[in-house]
C-alpha cells in the first residue's frame, strides 16, 4: 500500500482522527520537524492503542506527550547505557589484551591459529577480521604528522602488541575474540573479572569462577553486545527481547545468589554492568535510571508505566532487586 508525503499538519490531523489528544498543536509540530514522525508514533505508539479496534485507535485520554515522554525516556535509557557499556568494553578488552599477551608475549601472536581454540574456520574468519582492522587504520607517517599509537608502533617498532590492537576492535569482536581463547583464558579472565566484583564489595571468603561459567559469560557479552548496537543505532530498546536464532539464551548470573531468571531484556544489562563496574558507577547507574524512570512517572497514567517497566523487565521492586552484593558468599 501506497503511503503518499504528508505535511506536518496533515500528520496531527491524523493523529486526531485516531483519538490522540494534541493539548498545544504547535509545540508538536516543532517536535515532529525537529524528530520525525515515524520515530516517535510508529515507533512508540503501541502501548497506547486501544486493542480493541482493528486499525490505529488511541486509548482514551492519551496525548502526544505521552508518546514523546516515552521516546524521549527510551532515548536516554540508550544514552544511560552505552555509557556505562563502553566501560565494560575497556575492562573486557584490558583483561583480554593483558592475559593473551602473557601467554603469548611473541609479536603479532594473535596471528597464529595455534594460540586460539581448535575450531579451525572460527579462527581463521577472526584473523581475517583483525587483519582488515589493521589494514583500514594504519596511517602513512608524513613529515610534521603525529600519527596514531596505532600506527606508531607499526610503523617505528615494526610489531603491534595486542593491547594497542584491541582497542581498534568492536565489543562484537572483542567478544568474538573472548569465545575463540583457549579454555585456560577464557578462565583466566573472567576470574579477572570476577575477583574485581568480589574486591568491591568486600565479599569474603573469595571463590573463583569454574569452566562450566565462561559459557554463561561468553553469552553476556554478546549479549551486550546487542544492546550496544540498539544504543548505537537509536533502536527502540525499552521493550526490546534479544533472541538468537529465535530463543532467548540460557544465561546464568553466576555472581549472584540467588540467580534471577535471565529474560533477555533491559533490566538483564543492567544486571550484567553490575559484574563489571566499580561500585561507585554501577550505583551512579541505579541513581540516572531512578531519575528516569521518574520522570517517565510523572507523565503517564500509572497503569502504562507498569506496562512500560514490565515490558523492560522491572519489577515493582526493582531498586532492591538490583543492589549489590545480592551474594552471601559462605564456606
Amino acid at each position: 500500500m501506497d503511503k503518499p508525503f504528508k505535511t506536518y499538519n496533515q500528520q496531527l490531523k491524523i493523529l486526531r482522527t485516531r483519538n490522540l489528544n494534541i493539548p498545544n498543536g504547535s509545540k508538536a509540530l516543532r517536535i515532529l520537524r525537529r524528530e520525525n514522525y515515524y520515530n516517535i508514533i510508529n515507533g512508540y505508539k503501541d502501548i497506547f492503542l486501544d486493542k480493541g479496534y482493528a486499525t490505529d485507535r488511541f486509548k482514551d485520554g492519551t496525548s502526544f506527550d505521552d508518546i514523546y515522554a516515552l521516546y524521549s525516556f527510551d532515548r536516554n535509557l540508550r544514552s544511560i547505557l552505552l555509557k556505562y557499556i563502553l566501560r565494560l568494553e575497556s575492562s573486557l578488552k584490558t583483561k583480554i589484551a593483558y592475559r593473551f599477551s602473557e601467554k603469548y608475549p611473541s609479536n603479532f601472536s594473535c596471528f597464529d591459529i595455534s594460540n586460539f581454540r581448535s575450531n579451525i574456520t572460527s579462527v581463521t574468519n577472526l584473523i581475517a577480521h583483525i587483519s582488515n582492522d589493521i589494514k583500514n587504520n594504519v596511517e602513512t607517517p608524513r613529515p610534521g604528522t603525529q600519527t596514531s599509537p596505532f600506527s606508531h608502533y607499526l610503523n617505528v617498532h615494526k610489531e603491534l602488541p595486542l593491547w594497542v590492537l584491541i582497542k581498534r576492535l568492536s565489543l562484537g569482536e572483542t567478544s568474538y575474540f573472548y569465545t575463540a581463547l583457549t579454555d585456560d583464558l577464557q578462565l583466566k579472565v573472567l576470574n579477572d573479572i570476577y575477583t574485581e566484583y568480589q574486591q568491591e564489595y568486600g565479599l569474603n571468603p573469595r571463590k573463583s569462577a569454574v569452566i562450566n561459567d565462561t559459557s554463561s559469560f561468553s553469552q553476556m557479552v554478546k549479549f551486550v553486545v546487542t544492546f550496544r548496537n540498539l544504543c548505537a543505532h537509536g533502536e527502540r530498546m525499552y521493550d526490546y527481547i534479544a533472541k538468537y536464532k529465535g530463543r532467548i539464551p540460557s544465561i546464568q548470573f553466576f555472581f549472584l545468589d540467588p540467580s534471577p531468571r535471565f529474560n533477555s531484556k533491559v533490566v538483564d544489562v543492567v544486571r550484567v554492568l553490575g559484574l563489571f563496574l566499580m561500585k561507585s558507577d554501577y550505583k551512579a547507574l541505579l541513581k540516572e535510571l531512578s531519575i528516569e524512570i521518574k520522570s517517565l512517572s510523572d507523565e503517564l497514567p500509572q497503569s502504562t508505566m507498569n506496562a512500560v517497566l514490565i515490558k523492560a523487565g522491572f519489577s515493582k521492586n526493582w531498586k532492591s532487586d538490583l543492589m549489590l552484593p545480592r551474594r552471601q558468599l559462605i564456606d
